[in-house]
């Protein structure tokens, strides 16, 4: 039985529903830390090479472009997405690559996914060359009614506290990186000369169909699917979808923030 908190199992989901948004994520980061010509960028947790994809013509003016990820499924859809991109297998605690090998990384909501997150950034350290830069993007707390209202419907259905100890599962470091000042504190301690800190606000309006899409794809809706079988999810998703047009209407409009961090090492 596949592994519910694999990302091989949602890869041709993930595609087609949160890779735009994972774009404007990347854009946001390029624009923070933007790798100048020549540049060797390392982009870890690539997933479907966002940042590669949000360089567009600007990756041919660098020098290597990699993307590391431990993700089969995900590497596959990148290397379709972006063929420039070089893609490597690896864990972002133990880098497969030479001291100083790159001049900027990026990590794309990566860092919450982390138990380790120390390990991780003390690879970023090794493998960057001075001067270096590193950014990094996490999302900030949900406090939209619709977020609230998919973990009261979700628990009612595989029991009380699930949406959390899911989270806890697959991004364990989630709530940590949701802080700026955690963001600046993490990068500080990992070695980086200097850290800045800024918010970004990402809007959404969709469907509800679409927006029950987006939370099926999450750690709880994932553990929901494994936890009720497909039968069981289609008709949970039923009852949401009655309820969220109860409660909601045909659409949601929200807003969710984006702590941007880039720490530098001289």
């Amino acid at each position: 039985m596949a592994d519910w908190r694999s990302y091989d199992t949602i890869a041709e989901a993930y595609e087609r529903i949160w890779a735009p948004r994972f774009e404007t994520v990347a854009r946001h980061l390029l624009a923070a830390a933007p790798p100048v010509q020549g540049s060797r960028l390392l982009d870890l947790g690539t997933g479907m090479g966002a940042v590669a994809s949000a360089l567009a013509d600007k990756i041919r003016t660098l020098r290597a472009v990699v993307g590391c990820d431990l993700s089969f499924g995900m590497l596959g859809k990148a290397r379709h997405r972006v063929p420039q991109l070089r893609l490597v297998v690896g864990d972002m605690t133990r880098l497969p690559f030479r001291d100083a090998s790159f001049d900027v990384a990026t990590a794309n909501c990566v860092l919450s996914h982390l138990a380790d997150y120390q390990s991780g950034l003390a690879e970023v350290v090794r493998v960057l060359a001075r001067p270096g830069a590193f950014a990094t993007a996490s999302w900030g707390p949900s406090s939209d009614p619709y977020a609230a209202a998919w973990k009261e419907l979700l628990e009612g259905a595989v029991g009380a506290d699930t949406a959390q100890r899911t989270v806890d599962l697959v991004v364990p470091s989630e709530s940590r990186f949701s802080s700026p000042e955690n963001v600046r504190t993490a990068l500080i301690d990992a070695g980086f000369t200097t850290a800045r800190v800024s918010l970004a606000e990402l809007a959404h309006e969709c469907s509800v169909d679409e927006y029950l899409a987006d939370r099926e794809l999450g750690a709880s809706g994932r553990f929901g699917r494994h936890a009720l079988g497909d039968p069981g999810c289609r008709r949970f998703l039923g009852t949401a979808t009655s309820e969220f047009g109860r409660r909601f209407g045909d659409r949601v409009s929200y807003s969710r923030p984006l702590v941007l961090g880039v720490g530098t090492l001289r």
